[in-house]
């Protein structure tokens, strides 16, 4: 039966509705925002378009790895990826961990809120965030799981805006590649690195950033492959939603790159560039990114309270820890947005980076096993 399984046919149309829930999965505001392209990969001047390309390698590797192992174990009694990869002990550290970093994501979601909003409007970051932790509080106490639902499509939305935004920004401003380095170092102090200090450090930047943003979609890729009718069509899903995750990066890259010397002096690079154009673009896009920032901070409580507590079994306490993370979370979204990127990012990127080289290691194991007839 299992051989039948993957003799079926790859439908086209399936590939396509994985890739773009892959993309969902990954993209949060820190990518939408442009924070992330810029630490990550402009940081480093004309290197970053290398590192994109490790990106998206890298993207497309271990996403088509995550929904293959879905496909392969649905059904199994210990589903978890962590855990086949990585064994009983690191997989369970890293099964936790990764509640951690739901809960430090929800504190960036809120400092985001913060910045959009300060940003477009002048609104203060304190009541920016405050507000944002207020709607993601009461659509956790009150279980408003359609809301999440329908604002779960605004991640195509989100993917097409940007890179309309991207190809418009070198349509006009693309000259300013040729001076991009030397943008990058007029541009001193103000510009922060993902991981080291100077462009020599891309390579490292590229991986770390594909590092964390994997260690938080792992749960939710391998879950997907278990609807994929082949491994192929799984593999190729993931492949291809990883892949085109990256090649968005590149080209958010290129764009923040030709103006870099403005881009650097904002929280939301992104909604600068969107502002460039007009202000009602950018009106459209604070709308869009405070959807994106909502979308996520929402499910990020929801995973971490349902952890510790089930709703239906002490409701009153359930809400009491929806309360005091939200009261957390509140506190520490007023660090500035980009600070909170860069730390948080880099330190859930070298557990991200110790999961990919696990990964990556127990495949060539594995592959040598098969050549000598030895199978898992």
């Amino acid at each position: 039966m299992a051989s039948e399984q993957k003799e079926r046919a790859v439908r086209p149309i399936t590939v396509v509705k994985f890739a773009g829930a892959v993309i969902a999965t990954l993209i949060g505001s820190g990518f939408a925002s442009g924070q992330e392209a810029m630490q990550f990969f402009a940081a480093y001047g004309t290197n970053g378009i290398i590192g994109c390309i490790i990106a998206i390698l890298l993207f497309a590797g271990m996403s088509g790895v995550l929904l293959g192992y879905g496909f392969k174990h649905k059904g199994a009694s210990d589903f978890s990826a962590f855990r086949y990869f990585c064994g009983k002990y690191l997989g369970t550290f890293l099964e936790w961990f990764t509640i951690l970093f739901c809960f430090l994501v929800g504190i960036i979601m809120v400092s985001g809120a913060g910045a959009t909003l300060n940003q477009y409007f002048g609104v203060p970051q304190i009541v920016g965030s405050g507000l944002m932790a207020a709607i993601v509080l009461l659509s956790a106490l009150f279980g408003l799981k359609r809301i999440v639902d329908i604002l779960g499509s605004i991640g195509p939305v989100t993917i097409a805006f940007l890179i309309i935004l991207a190809i418009y920004t070198l349509v006009v401003h693309g000259g300013g590649l040729a001076d991009a380095n030397a943008a990058v170092e007029a541009a001193g102090d103000s510009v922060v690195y993902g991981v080291g200090s100077g462009s020599a450090w891309f390579a490292l930047g590229a991986f770390m950033y594909v590092a964390y943003n994997i260690l938080a979609g792992v749960p939710f890729m391998s879950e997907m492959g278990t609807g994929a009718r082949s491994r192929k069509e799984a593999v190729l899903g993931g492949a291809l939603g990883g892949a085109a995750l990256g090649v968005c990066a590149l080209l958010l890259n290129l764009a923040l790159l030709s103006v870099f010397g403005e881009a650097v002096q904002y929280e939301v690079p992104v909604l600068f560039l969107a502002q460039q154009i007009s202000p009602v673009v950018g009106l459209l896009f604070a709308v869009i990114l405070l959807a994106e920032i909502y979308n996520t901070a929402v499910p990020m409580v929801w995973t971490v309270a349902n952890q510790f507590v089930d709703e239906k079994q002490d409701k009153r306490k359930y809400q009491f820890l929806i309360a005091l993370l939200c009261a957390v979370i509140f506190m520490g979204g007023q660090l500035p947005f980009g600070m909170l990127v860069n730390l948080i990012y880099p330190f859930v990127g070298y557990f991200g980076a110790l999961f990919i080289v696990v990964v990556i290691v127990q495949m060539i194991c594995w592959r040598i096993d098969r050549a000598r007839g030895i199978t898992r």
